[in-house]
């Protein structure tokens, strides 16, 4: 039986405790069901339905050309941890994920940021030429300003590839020279370790105790000394250290986990799926990131999908099994070894040939960790990004990825297109999963929209288009493709935006039902970069067009019509929309036509309203949004699955 431990991970000046609490909400399955049609509930009218909150993070630095990743955290610290007979989890919010890039420039860095609701900090990584750090952010307010003003750069450099190496049987730390195959015993631990890591830039061992309480601290590889951090959740056989991100990656079994190295603060959680053999092993990345297991039953690659990494089997049955270690070399090889013989073995995943090379000292080795040789700072583009920080380091104009909510991972808009009169509240007659990806150059301004659009559901009687408007001019805008328009009945502009807006508007199809089950690539070039304020920040402002008639359009609550849409229309019906007040498509009781839900969201069965599905929809809406900000997820006393149509 799995029992759930809630531990709350508290970090100052880099010391790491962990605290056993109770868990983190009342049971809901302890409270009273509610049963009462969503049109009776008492609703703030100033309540927009949103799941997210939306702020400008605004960071001084003191330094040009540094580069910050921004993450999206519920908590500070872990959820819980699941402890069971074959594994153990530690658990952190799904929807904990990185959710902007950018660069210093003339001192600030700006970004439009959205975050769930219920997520309560961010996590500032500050990058600057490798040398990473770390900081939670609580979210408050409109505009949440950071500054900068410390300065930790560090330099090292070493002509070859060294090991570093550990054993759970033995606290000594060996070093083995990859040129001559030399092993030489540099220095003690405290304890024995079966996992470590190296961080090149700052000269850092990572490592853990294997034996409770799983002590967790650093080597310093220039003073020979040993900084205790704290303690880690539990014993775990693999680690390594990506100069990519400045994270300390750990696995066990089948879970992947990235944490700050400086306070093992855990950020996110991974799925690993495809391991034949998922025991014992070690993990490794190269310096660009890419990333590879050893495990009982051979050598793996990994590639992150969201916040599952899919491995396949590179090494074949010739490979020696139980491998016990990995590391990656500056040459692009794989060095490893295994329980029986003692030795090192170079392996090529380019070709899965291996060998066993010779080095001074056969020993046991439970872990590897990697001193690479320094290759110089290049900037291929010479866009002013390195390479090794550039998500296009041979394109100029483009140097970020800013995904919502993330990369590889979905929102869902749902509608009700009955406007303006009430529908019957399933939020189905128009289900539509999106991810969207703000592409921003060196100067952090937007070059281009690369958006996804999964056409999932249609429970209308109409067939209703999709489309969403931006910040700026329809004349801003340089090309759009990927739209899916089948009747051809909405005029459009010569650079794909719709004919008759100002602003940009993009229908993105025309009619729901020859694209239902379809996945829509869309793409808009900007003539020239803009910023995010002028663009705006995802979903942007989207909507339908009801059953072909540009002139009736269905937006999310608050948000504005376009200047096509039929003006003696709002305010009409069942809308209470007030233009003089910016009130738009709610009714007398305060409900929407749409909710845009930063979730892979299960829609309604036909005709049950999204309160019988979602039991806790009624106290977030009628507190306001104050209350169950994560409604929409499969938790514990939060859905009952006989109301949706779950595929």
């Amino acid at each position: 039986m799995k029992k759930r431990i809630k531990l709350i991970w508290i970090v100052a000046l880099g010391t790491l405790i962990m605290l056993n609490t109770s868990c983190r909400k009342t049971n809901p399955t302890d409270e009273p069901m509610r049963d009462i049609s969503i049109e009776d509930l008492v609703i703030p009218a100033d309540f927009d339905f949103a799941t997210t909150t939306s702020f400008e993070l605004n960071i001084t630095d003191i330094e040009e050309n540094v580069k910050y990743d921004i993450y999206s955290l519920s908590e500070k610290g872990i959820d819980d941890i699941i402890y069971g007979e074959n594994d153990t989890t530690v658990v952190v919010d799904d929807l904990n994920q990185k959710v902007a890039s950018g660069f210093v420039k003339n001192d600030t860095y700006t970004s439009l940021i959205t975050v769930p609701s219920y997520h309560k900090y961010l996590y500032v990584v500050r990058n600057k030429n490798g040398v990473f750090y770390g900081k939670n952010i609580e979210i408050t307010g409109n505009n949440l300003d950071y500054s900068f003003t410390g300065n930790g750069m560090k330099s090292a450099q070493t002509n070859n590839d060294i090991i570093y190496t550990v054993a759970g049987n033995t606290t000594a730390i060996n070093t083995i020279d990859l040129d001559n195959g030399e092993v030489v015993t540099i220095g003690n631990l405290p304890w024995g370790s079966i996992a470590n890591a190296i961080d090149i830039v700052n000269q850092r061992m990572y490592t853990a105790h294997n034996k409770t309480p799983f002590e967790y601290g650093y080597y310093d590889l220039n003073t020979n000394t040993f900084v205790n951090l704290g303690n880690m959740p539990w014993n775990f056989p693999r680690m390594d250290y990506n100069r990519a991100d400045g994270m300390l990656y750990i696995s066990k079994n089948s879970k992947l986990y990235k944490l700050d190295p400086s306070n093992a603060q855990f950020l996110q959680t991974y799925n690993i799926v495809g391991f034949g053999d998922s025991g014992w092993g070690d993990l490794a990345f190269t310096n660009n990131g890419a990333l590879y297991f050893a495990t009982k039953d051979g050598i793996y690659e990994g590639v992150f999908s969201g916040t599952t990494v899919n491995v396949t089997k590179i090494s074949d049955a010739s490979m020696p099994a139980k491998l016990t270690s990995l590391a990656a070399g500056s040459n692009g090889k794989l060095y490893t070894t295994h329980n029986a013989n003692k030795k090192i073995i170079e392996f090529d995943p380019s070709n899965g040939q291996w060998q066993y090379i010779q080095i001074s000292q056969n020993k046991k080795f439970n872990d590897f960790g990697i001193l690479r040789a320094v290759s110089p700072i290049t900037d291929t583009d010479g866009d002013g990004v390195p390479d090794n920080q550039d998500d296009y380091p041979t394109d100029p104009e483009r140097a970020f990825n800013n995904y919502f909510p993330a990369e590889n991972t979905w929102a869902t808009l749902a509608f009700e297109d009955l406007w303006p009169y009430k529908g019957d509240y399933d939020f189905n007659d128009l289900v539509v999963g999106y991810n969207i990806n703000q592409v921003t150059n060196a100067d952090n301004n937007v070059v281009d929209i690369r958006s996804k659009w999964d056409v999932r559901h249609n429970g209308a009687g109409f067939n209703n288009g999709l489309a969403f408007e931006i910040g700026v001019d329809a004349s801003a805008v340089a090309s759009v493709t990927g739209y899916n328009h089948t009747s051809q009945h909405i005029p459009m502009n010569a650079n794909g935006t719709e004919a008759g807006q100002t602003k940009a508007n993009f229908v993105v199809f025309d009619e729901t039902i020859p694209n239902i089950g379809e996945t829509i690539e869309h793409y808009v070039l900007l003539s020239v970069p803009t910023s995010q304020v002028t663009v705006g920040t995802p979903p942007y402002n989207p909507y339908i067009i009801v059953n072909g008639n540009t002139s009736v359009e269905v937006h999310l609550p608050d948000y504005l019509p376009t200047e096509l849409a039929d003006q003696s229309l709002i305010g009409t019906g069942d809308d209470t929309s007030d233009p003089s007040t910016l009130r738009y498509y709610k009714t007398d009781t305060n409900l929407p036509w749409a909710i845009n839900i930063v979730y892979d969201f299960v829609w309604m069965k036909e005709k049950a309203e999204i309160t019988t599905g979602y039991l806790k929809f009624s106290d977030w809406a009628e507190s306001g949004g104050t209350q169950y900000q994560d409604w929409y997820k499969d938790l514990p006393g939060y859905r009952d699955d006989n109301f949706l149509d779950i595929q």
